[in-house]
């Protein structure tokens, strides 16, 4: 039983990763589709991308402490 199912899993593989480009069309369509799905799960456990990239963070940060020291610098100036 045991070199059944590895011949089925090898055949498995083989129809998920490259059947649409050798087999008849509606087999081919199953097999992309089946790709993409398998795709689309192992997508699902990486993280997000929503992020903004972090030089732009940190350009927004630098930006905000620049505002901050020049408006210290100008209470600075007018106390004397």
């Amino acid at each position: 039983m045991k070199p059944l199912g590895s011949i089925i899993l090898v055949l498995g593989l083989i129809f998920v990763a490259a059947g649409d480009s050798f087999l008849p069309k509606p087999l081919s369509t199953v097999s992309k589709n089946a790709r993409t799905y398998v795709n689309n799960i192992f997508l699902s456990f990486t993280p997000d991308t929503d992020f903004e990239k972090p030089s732009k963070q940190r350009d927004a940060q630098v930006e905000d402490m620049e505002e901050r020291v020049q408006g210290n610098r100008g209470e600075l100036i007018k106390r004397p």
